[in-house]
């Protein structure tokens, strides 16, 4: 199984999300662990559908949805602990 700290899920979360990022002015040291993605126009609800795959296909895991709040799926510290958790068995 791969290993990932919950900055390493991040920066890769938010290398896939550059472009939208940067059309809101933003750049990856710009996003607090609170920031939602969602909240805040970075990505819509395909979005989310599409980094879960991405996280998962990266990362070799299956999302637990009865393991994560759903608010957590889209703010940015919460989901990459959750996938740090994951790869650790925790």
């Amino acid at each position: 199984m791969i290993e990932a700290t919950a900055a390493d899920v991040q920066d890769f979360i938010l290398a896939r999300l550059h472009d939208p990022l940067r059309a809101k002015g933003l750049t990856p040291a710009d996003v607090p662990p609170s920031f939602d993605l969602l909240l805040e126009g970075v990505i819509d609800s395909f979005g989310v559908v599409e980094i879960i795959a991405s996280l998962e296909e990266q990362f070799g895991l299956e999302f637990d949805f009865d393991e994560l709040e759903a608010d957590d799926l889209t703010r940015i510290g919460p989901l990459s602990s959750y996938v740090e958790r994951k790869l650790n068995g925790r």
